[in-house]
């Protein structure tokens, strides 16, 4: 399979690429600055601007599959993933792709979703030190849901470097704002969604387990 990923150079990106390259899939990797993938069989970068539409549609050329680990932490704008997605969808279209997986925080609602406390707390915390962090997830989720994509977005709490990595599970409960998660359970569990059909449409939740 042919797939292209989004956010390619990040510190998730980068690990989906080489997770993918060792599945057998081929990858082009859409990256906004400096490559620092390598020269790898299978691997095509391609370096782009995400606002740019056009570039963002010649990067979906020829893939089956659309990976996106796009952040918006630490850019001026706090804007990455909606506006993002705004290209990525018609250029999906464009090219009639049909299959994308996309991440974003645990704190980012869908439509539809219970309010509990843990939903509360972690949107209180998310708001007091990134409020556009929060807004620019949410929009990103209803671009994705009201769209006609076969789409699956997974909501991931603070990510970090500990644990057994392959110790992690999808959920419909939203974690506690303490709540981590192994960054590498995170590129595992997107990957397995590339054949999983079940989360087609949904947005579960990364837990330890």
């Amino acid at each position: 399979m042919k797939i292209t990923i989004f956010g390619a150079n990040g510190r998730v990106g980068r690990l989906l690429v080489d997770g993918a390259l060792s599945r057998g899939h081929e990858v082009v990797a859409f990256t906004h600055n400096k490559n620092s993938l390598g020269n790898k069989p299978k691997l095509t970068i391609i370096k782009g601007d995400i606002y740019d539409a056009e570039s963002v549609k010649n990067a979906l050329k020829g893939s089956n599959l659309v990976i996106s680990s796009l952040g918006s932490w630490g850019t001026p704008k706090k804007d990455i993933l909606s506006e993002g997605m705004k290209n990525i969808i018609p250029g999906m279209h464009a090219n009639k792709i049909n299959r994308i997986i996309s991440l974003t925080g645990a704190a980012a609602k869908m439509k539809g979703d219970k309010s509990g406390l843990a939903d509360k707390l972690s949107r209180l915390s998310l708001n007091i030190i990134g409020h556009k962090i929060l807004i620019d997830g949410e929009i990103h989720n209803m671009l994705l849901a009201q769209s006609d994509l076969d789409w699956t977005i997974l909501r991931s709490p603070v990510m970090n470097e500990s644990g057994d990595k392959n110790k992690f599970k999808l959920v419909n409960k939203t974690p506690l704002p303490w709540d981590m998660i192994n960054r590498e359970s995170v590129v595992l569990a997107m990957l397995d969604l590339i054949t999983e059909t079940k989360y087609s449409k949904q947005a579960p939740y990364i837990v330890k387990t």
